[in-house]
This record gives structure tokens, C-alpha cells and sequence, in this order.
């Protein structure tokens, strides 16, 4: 248990939270949206690396921290009373990956075909995780929150 709370962590975290914050400016969030899009960022990579850490694939860590993500996503629309995807597409920035795709590319070009397939196939992981996790976020909020709405009406 003391292998977890290391200081790369802690570096890692660090790094999630500039790096959701750099693309949540990039995608032009507003500054009272800012520390909600951050932490959005910081917990979903916590998240990612907590279930890899405990042994998960990375489709599971990838599926969890998005699931996370969308939830926390909606909970700041409402808050905020912004869209929630100004909150889910910074949150998710941090697990995008980019890292595995350089590393494909590179093992390509050096015709390491096996270590390139290995680097492909835990992108895909990672990709359909995230995929996954919207999606299923998704259509249970619409059922959840759209027949309210209905009724409403």
C-alpha cells in the first residue's frame, strides 16, 4: 500500500490538472468554469490509476475513470448551469492515449511490428474504455433525466 502514495503520483495528478487545465482554455471554458473542469481532469486520472495500480486492465480503468467523469460532468452542468460537455471532454483528456499512440507509431516506423501491435492494442483499450463510459453515461442520464422532463412538460 505505501507503493501508492509515491511522489510521482502525486507528479502525475499534478500534471492531469494542467493538462485538463491547458485544454480547457484551449476549448475556451470560462474561468468560473475552470476549477470544476480541472478537477474533473484530476479525479478521472486518479481514478485510471488507482484501478491500474490494483491490477485492472486498462479497458476497466479507462471504462471506470470515464464513468466517473460523465457523472461528475453532469453534476457540474448543473451546478454551473453550463453544458456538460464543457466539463467531460477536458475531464477525459488526461487517460487520452496519446502516449500509446506515439509509441505505435515509432515501433511502426522502426518495423517492431509485435511491440507496435502491443502499443495499438492498449490504445484501443483505453479508446474503447472511454468510448464505452460516455456512452453508457449517456443514454442512462437521457433515461433518467429525460422522462422527467417529459412529465414536466
Amino acid at each position: 500500500m505505501t507503493d501508492f502514495f509515491q511522489i510521482a503520483f502525486l507528479i502525475k495528478l499534478i500534471a492531469a490538472a494542467f493538462g485538463t487545465l491547458g485544454f480547457a482554455l484551449l476549448f475556451k471554458v470560462r474561468a468560473k468554469h475552470l476549477p470544476f473542469a480541472v478537477l474533473c481532469g484530476l479525479f478521472t486520472y486518479a481514478i485510471y490509476y488507482t484501478v491500474l495500480f490494483f491490477d485492472g486492465s486498462l479497458f476497466a480503468a479507462a471504462f471506470l475513470a470515464t464513468v466517473f467523469t460523465s457523472i461528475f460532468a453532469e453534476i457540474s452542468a448543473r451546478i454551473c448551469r453550463a453544458p456538460a460537455i464543457l466539463f467531460l471532454i477536458p475531464g477525459t483528456i488526461p487517460i487520452v492515449p496519446g502516449g500509446d499512440l506515439y509509441h505505435t507509431m515509432r515501433m511502426l516506423l522502426s518495423e517492431n511490428f509485435s511491440g507496435s501491435f502491443e502499443y495499438l492494442l492498449g490504445a484501443l483499450m483505453i479508446g474503447i474504455g472511454i468510448a464505452g463510459g460516455i456512452v453508457m453515461m449517456s443514454v442512462l442520464i437521457t433515461l433518467i433525466f429525460g422522462k422527467k422532463r417529459r412529465f414536466h412538460h
